[in-house]
């Protein structure tokens, strides 16, 4: 989580590259704050990334919201395949659609 707390100065204050950030950084006249590029760098952000943003006590919080990694069919391919169920035959699939189909499609 990326805390901010607005000030009217914009600086950084690091002691090493795995220490917690200290940062300070000024609110535009748009209601617009940037992150250090090192904050940004350690949090993994890049532009366009969307936050939520609360209040709470007396601190503005941002967090990233993640977004869903694209994957693949072979990283998907399986998920649901139970290894306990016997494949159905060709037939067997065939029958079960055209049940279904005539079950969709009754008066």
């Amino acid at each position: 989580m990326l805390a901010a707390r607005l000030s009217p100065s914009c600086h950084s204050a690091y002691s090493s590259p795995d220490a917690a950030f200290i940062d300070t950084a000024q609110l535009s006249s748009k209601g617009q704050l940037v992150i250090p590029k090192a904050v940004r760098d350690q949090a993994r952000v890049v532009a366009g990334a969307q936050f939520s943003v609360r209040y709470v006590d007396g601190e503005i919080r941002l967090r990233p919201l993640q977004r869903p990694q694209a994957t693949s069919l072979d990283e998907v391919a399986g998920c649901l395949a139970r290894p306990t169920r016997r494949p159905l035959t060709e037939a067997q699939t065939q029958a079960a659609i055209r049940t279904r189909l005539k079950a969709r499609h009754a008066p």
